[in-house]
């Protein structure tokens, strides 16, 4: 055999399949990956919808000056509250500006980063003039506290942190806007 020959023969000898090739697995395995992130991506936005994007910015902006108004008329009236946590009730009495019709109060727990934990409380006077209900389980952490007569006239809100172990002062807030 001349060496021209045997050079042809021995790269035939040393060809090999492409399954045995790892540059080939790497790619295929690289494709897989970004497939699965994919997919994986895709159920996760599926299951947890982002409820913080707004559709309609001119009503939520009409919303927000509704809101505004309230708490205006709350510093208005000069209305404020003490609020107490004693175990697993909450006490609200009138600090200042408290209507004479001894109406009921809503109150809103906002949890500041899930929708699920916010809950509401109607709460109406006792004789003594101390509203009072149960809170539906122990809280900790940061929460907005939104206080308004049954009907919506007005709104106190503050940002408060518990568990709190004395007395809060709730004075209406509009946070300089």
């Amino acid at each position: 055999m001349t060496t021209k020959q045997q050079t042809n023969h021995s790269n035939a000898n040393n060809h090999t399949p492409w399954y045995k090739v790892t540059w080939v697995w790497y790619i295929i395995f690289m494709k897989f990956a970004v497939i699965t992130a994919c997919i994986v991506t895709a159920i996760l936005i599926y299951r947890n919808p982002i409820s913080m994007v707004v559709d309609d910015y001119y009503n939520e902006g009409r919303s927000i000056n509704l809101q505004l108004q309230r708490v205006a008329i709350a510093e208005e009236r000069n209305i404020s509250f003490y609020a107490e946590f004693k175990n697993d009730n909450l006490e609200l009495r009138f600090r200042s500006g408290a209507p004479n019709d001894g109406s009921a109060l809503v109150v809103t727990f906002y949890h500041p980063t899930t929708q699920q934990y916010d809950f509401e409380l109607r709460m109406t006077q006792s004789g003594d003039g101390v509203y009072r209900q149960m809170l539906p389980r122990e809280l900790d952490g940061h929460w907005r506290l939104d206080i308004e007569p049954f009907d919506r006239e007005w709104r106190v809100s503050q940002n408060i942190h518990l568990p709190v172990s004395q007395r809060i002062t709730i004075l209406p807030v509009n946070y300089g806007i």
